[in-house]
């Protein structure tokens, strides 16, 4: 089953507020299934200051870069001006994630569900484009909390239709002078639904600045609250979901 279809008319249940809203969250390093909450809306990611669902994924192209208003005007004229810097721009099939007074966000979808993002700002001078490129989008966490994304230990085994508990390696995304996570983990938080299973965690970030090589990993027991069965086991701090069988990092 493709992740398009997936979330297709939000056909997934989503987390509650342990890593999303304010709540508690489960200790660094321990295994943990918080109860998931039914309503598919709560469930939301960003790729800057606007938030969308993960429906967007089964929407099809958009054509928000035909509207008639400023922002989109802005886009328009920036997807037309010729050049390397934005040539990888699709031209058609955007979709506005968000506007109001002082910006709006649209993104984009290509065949391989990778998203693009062009973010119009409203200033002195009226809207024009302020950034774009490329896009990962990341669930939305809870204030004071960094993202994370995890991966499958390539030394033990797989995950299968009767597993329940398993060891997950988490990495924090954000830098952290090459320091573990351990101690600073927040989640596990458990996402069951008919099809797949979907698995987040999120960091608590270290103070004052830090410099960015590679994170280490942290090995964390996750308790899935029941077998596995056929669905698709994914990380789900990200959009679309990863497949912690194949570590980006």
């Amino acid at each position: 089953m493709g992740i398009r279809n997936l979330y297709h008319g939000l056909a997934v249940v989503v987390l509650a507020a342990g890593i999303v809203g304010c709540g508690g969250a489960g200790p660094s390093g321990s295994a943990g299934s918080a109860a998931p909450s039914n309503d598919p809306l709560a469930l939301r990611y960003t790729c800057g200051r606007f938030n969308f669902g993960p429906e967007i994924l089964g929407q099809g192209p958009g054509n928000a870069e035909r509207d008639p208003n400023p922002a989109a005007e802005a886009l328009r004229m920036h997807l037309a001006m010729p050049g390397p810097e934005n040539d990888f721009l699709p031209d058609t099939g955007w979709m506005l994630v968000g506007i109001d007074a002082q910006g709006a966000e649209f993104v984009a979808i290509e065949g391989d569900l990778e998203m693009m993002m062009v973010s119009v700002e409203n200033g002195p001078a009226g809207w024009k484009v302020g950034g774009w490129g490329g896009c990962q989008p990341r669930i939305v966490l809870a204030q004071g909390l960094g993202p994370a994304e995890w991966h499958f230990d390539s030394a033990a085994a797989v995950p299968g239709p009767e597993t329940q508990v398993f060891d997950a390696l988490v990495t924090e995304m954000n830098c952290a002078s090459g320091r573990p996570a351990d101690g600073r983990i927040v989640g596990p938080e458990v996402v069951a639904s008919e099809g797949v299973v979907l698995v987040m965690f999120a960091v608590r970030p270290l103070p004052g600045g830090q410099n960015c090589p590679s994170n280490p990993s942290t090995r964390v027991t996750i308790d899935l609250g029941e077998p596995l069965g056929d669905r698709a086991l994914l990380d789900g701090g990200r959009l679309p979901p990863g497949d912690p069988a194949q570590p980006r990092f």
